[in-house]
């Protein structure tokens, strides 16, 4: 019996078994990659999703609720007009729309809202932030919210001026 040609056999098996090993690693750091990137691309679709709800949900009181869209209709046109029940309604409105719009304004800045959706929403809150009684509500109401959003309202009612 030749041990060289014995233990040459077992070194080969050997090599062949840790190359065999590596293309299994291989493929499996490549599969658990494309789980990781496909969880993440849900992640980001949920959270996306989650932020438009949460941002789309202070609209709803306004479609539902008629009474509800002639305050608003109301208040945003010349607030000089409201009662003073009427003033107090809008005045809760108004604060949850701009703490909502905040929030979203917090999480874009922290990267957990998509810049694609950032831009829309605050394309949308533009058109909100031109009309009287939302700027005179903000000039009352202004130094209660964080004041990088603040700031950030100021330039849009000030871009609108």
């Amino acid at each position: 019996m030749n041990w060289e040609a014995i233990g040459a056999s077992a070194e080969l098996l050997g090599a062949i078994g840790v190359i065999a090993s590596l293309v299994y690693l291989g493929r499996q750091i490549q599969a658990s990659s494309e789980n990781v990137s496909q969880n993440t691309k849900a992640l980001i679709s949920n959270r996306d999703i989650s932020s438009m709800e949460f941002a789309l949900s202070n609209y709803s009181p306004q479609i539902e609720n008629a009474e509800v869209a002639a305050l608003m209709m109301k208040g945003h046109s010349n607030p000089q007009d409201l009662n003073d029940l009427e003033r107090y309604r809008f005045n809760f409105v108004m604060a949850a729309s701009f703490e909502s719009h905040q929030t979203m304004f917090l999480q874009h800045s922290g990267s957990s809202v998509s810049p694609e959706l950032w831009d829309y929403y605050s394309r949308q809150f533009d058109g909100f932030c031109r009309s009287p009684g939302v700027v005179q509500w903000w000039e009352h109401s202004r130094g209660r919210f964080d004041s990088e959003f603040a700031q950030y309202i100021d330039r849009k009612i000030s871009a609108d001026a």
